[in-house]
């Protein structure tokens, strides 16, 4: 088997996986914003003003929020793998 510890592994899994959809759901959303605006005309084929606008697009506090847990249960799974023992 290769997962010696498979409930300990999911406890970095899931936050993680989770974390990691929502920040390509927000991502999708801000992609899809702009590609409208393109295809309406109102946003110009400019990359300044296209980065200009997606750094205006706010997705709130939740994109810090996933990119820590992200970090912290990558961190967590190193310390676990290197430190706890079986």
């Amino acid at each position: 088997m290769v997962l010696k510890r498979p409930r300990r592994a999911l406890c970095f899994i899931v936050p993680a996986l989770l974390a990691m959809l929502w920040l390509l759901h927000a991502a999708w959303t801000v992609a899809n914003l702009i590609v409208d605006q393109i295809g309406a005309g109102t946003l110009p084929l400019d990359p300044v003003l296209i980065q200009q606008q997606i750094e205006a697009t706010n997705t709130g506090p939740g994109g810090n929020l996933a990119a820590a847990v992200l970090l912290v249960a990558w961190l967590a799974s190193i310390l676990d793998a290197l430190f706890v023992k079986p």
